[in-house]
């Protein structure tokens, strides 16, 4: 029995580093960003990575909601544009779009599936919270997909701006980048996060030292992106302000959600009987 308990939080403590450590990264250690000549054996390992991932969370899950499964998948989508290198905003970005893209598409699936997610917990939306937290969550949805579809374009304006006869180097330095906005789509993730860690608390889908941790994480992931708006994007930009890190804490709800269940299911108890979560 013990045994088991240690095998089953090893297995969880790597579910909830799987996507975040760079483990393609040592594969390719003279790189700092996985260029065409990489790319395929930099997907196949990230494919190895998600498989483990899906034996894990196999192994160790309680029940099957749609959320969890949606949540998990999150992680996973991100982990692959995360550990591709920081984002060419340079003239390699007209040698490598096609890696950007996929970039960003990743993305934009995650959001999907963020979206996907939230809607299946909110639902039915008949309550006066219930329609609050859907428009947050639409908001969040709306302003990541712009935020990822304008970058995802990007390299098709450096190639118009090099088309007038411009230098690409150049590119970067006279692009609005909306600075505020992204920023703002950022915040908006952590937000919808503690909005929809609220309703797996309140549906006791995961446990309460989970509820406080995961919203201790997302209320740091604001500060520090105010921070970095309040910098010009000069600091604190990592980690808070990466997408996939901003991401997390619905990834670890989802892994919480798979792996405990629900409580009331269990004991015929809430686990949340103060007036905050009635």
């Amino acid at each position: 029995m013990l045994l088991k308990k240690i095998l089953r939080s090893a297995a969880a403590l790597i579910l909830i580093l799987l996507p975040f450590y760079p483990i393609a990264e040592n594969f390719f250690p003279s790189e700092r960003q996985v260029n065409n000549q990489i790319f395929s054996t930099y997907i196949f390992i990230c494919l190895t990575i998600i498989l483990i991932g899906i034996v894990l969370i196999f192994l160790l899950k309680k029940n099957g909601k749609v959320w969890g499964w949606l949540f998990f998948g999150i992680g996973l989508a991100a982990m692959i544009p995360l550990h591709l290198g920081p984002p060419r905003i340079d003239a390699t970005l007209l040698t490598d779009p096609g890696i950007e893209r996929f970039r960003y598409g990743m993305l934009m699936l995650a959001i999907l599936l963020l979206f996907l997610g939230g809607y299946s917990i909110l639902s039915p939306v008949k309550t006066l919270r219930s329609k609050l937290f859907l428009f947050i969550l639409i908001a969040t949805a709306l302003l990541n997909v712009w935020d990822n579809y304008s970058s995802f374009m990007l390299s098709g304006d450096m190639k118009s701006w090099t088309e007038s006869g411009k230098n690409a180097n150049d590119f970067s330095a006279q692009f609005d980048f909306h600075i505020a906005w992204r920023t703002a789509a950022r915040i908006f993730l952590y937000i919808t996060a503690m909005v929809l860690i609220f309703e797996l608390a309140k549906k006791t889908e995961i446990k309460k030292w989970q509820f406080v941790i995961l919203n201790i994480v997302c209320l740091a992931g604001i500060v520090f992106c105010v921070l970095c708006l309040m910098s010009g994007f000069q600091d604190f930009y990592f980690p808070f302000m990466v997408p996939a890190i901003a991401l997390a804490p619905v990834y670890w709800a989802g892994i919480a959600s798979l792996t405990y269940g629900n409580a009331y299911e269990k004991t015929g108890n809430l686990l949340y009987s103060t007036p905050v979560m009635q």
